[in-house]
């Protein structure tokens, strides 16, 4: 089993003969597993099952770009053609192939491998889930959105392999060979000029032609949203399949407003909701009441503490909304200046009927509760293709595989 060695922090005493004591532990290898090798596997295992099925193959071209990073003119001004989700994952490669050379050389692993958990996350969860549709439709020799689905793809987990061959040097070996050179893990020769291992590559180097700053910027206030949109449906037992009406946000900066904005298909896409409406502010649907926090403010506050008991109340969200963003207000109090910090100070949410509601460092979300049977009938439809999705797996059958369905219920409902 897997373990870790790490030195405790901790008065220099604490150590015996001289030396620093170690704790021995398999939780940072547990979550190493479960933050990046399973999902950086399943990644792969996704375009392998699918490229098969599909008979898809890397050209020379494409196999030498993800291999050495060389890339034709062409290929560059063919890459601002493809869609703007092929274009961002791209983008955020090359922020993490930058991380990786910052990091790395400065012998920082563990950071690398936070910002690379990270992006891995991105592709799994919001790449890959995003383009499943790609994938699975059949492919005929003029689709070139499936094409470019795959090349983006590919590309993306042979560079993954080169920037992570340092901490995770098996794994990407064998993903490396069977992507690039088509051969066997025991089989490293081959009549291939590219390198026949991800350790004799050339460590990536961020391509700036690829790096989109605002692209990035604007699919993480997207990303946010949605993060705040599932919250809010995990805390109010109100499951994705259920399709919803409406979801209004707000932001701090009218960039971001106009940063979701432009991506409010996707949003309402990924939380099943029917509209994603901008709104200058949600004081009609939300409102949040403030109480100092005795605890914290009373120690370094004393005689004041009073005062703050009638002032923080008043003072409102006009004043103290930014405790809410995890930020610091300053107030003059009887000729006092105090800084309050977000734990000083206790923000309640009280919220219209039939929505909910959540913020997040400048991003506001309310969500409509109300179900009208033409949602109840949308949420039992896509009930019923999780269900047949199931019957599938639980019977062994590959996605290429079609079927029959049969439905019969006593339920005129159903």
């Amino acid at each position: 089993r897997p373990v870790t060695l790490q030195t405790p922090a901790g008065p220099a005493d604490r150590t015996r003969e001289g030396v620093p004591t170690c704790l021995v532990t398999s939780g940072p290898a547990d979550e190493t597993r479960r933050r990046i090798l399973i999902p950086l596997w399943n990644c792969y295992k996704f375009f392998v099952d699918y490229a098969v099925a599909d008979g898809f193959a890397p050209s020379a071209e494409l196999r030498a770009c993800a291999a050495t990073g060389v890339r034709s003119a062409a290929a560059i001004a063919g890459l601002t053609e493809r869609p703007e989700i092929d274009r961002w994952i791209l983008s955020n490669l090359q922020s993490l192939a930058a991380a990786g050379r910052r990091e790395l050389a400065d012998f920082n692993a563990p950071g690398f491998c936070a910002a690379a958990a990270e992006f891995i996350d991105d592709l799994s969860n919001w790449y890959i889930r995003r383009n499943r549709r790609r994938f699975w439709r059949a492919r005929d020799a003029a689709d070139g959105d499936k094409l470019a689905a795959y090349e983006t793809l590919y590309e993306v987990l042979v560079v993954l392999c080169r920037l992570l061959a340092p901490c995770i040097p098996f794994l990407t070996e064998r993903m490396y060979l069977n992507l690039v050179l088509g051969q066997n893990p025991e089989d490293v020769q081959g009549d291939s000029d590219l390198p026949g291992s991800v350790h004799l590559c050339d460590y990536p180097d961020a391509d700036h032609a690829l790096l989109d700053a605002a692209l990035n910027q604007r699919m993480a206030a997207a990303q946010k949203v949605v993060r705040l949109g599932h919250k809010l449906r995990e805390e109010h037992n109100l499951r994705v399949r259920q399709p919803l009406s409406e979801l209004r946000f707000a932001a701090a900066s009218s960039e971001t407003a106009a940063a979701v904005e432009t991506l409010a298909d996707v949003i309402a896409e990924e939380l099943n909701i029917q509209r994603v409406l901008r709104a200058d502010n949600l004081d009609a649907l939300v409102s949040y009441a403030y109480k100092p926090n005795l605890k914290t403010l009373g120690p370094k506050c004393g005689r004041l503490l009073n005062a703050l008991k009638t002032s923080i109340p008043e003072l409102g969200d006009g004043i103290l909304a930014p405790l809410r963003r995890g930020q610091s207000v300053t107030i003059e109090l009887q000729g006092s200046t105090i800084e309050l910090l977000p734990e000083d100070v206790l923000i309640s949410t009280m919220q219209a009927a039939s929505w909910i509601s959540a913020d997040d460092a400048g991003i506001q979300v309310a969500i409509s509760t109300v179900l009208t049977p033409e949602l109840l009938r949308e949420g039992m439809s896509r009930d019923f293709v999780r269900h047949v999705q199931q019957l599938r797996k639980d019977a062994g059958l590959n996605i290429q595989d079609r079927i029959r369905i049969f439905l019969s219920s006593d339920d005129p409902q159903v």
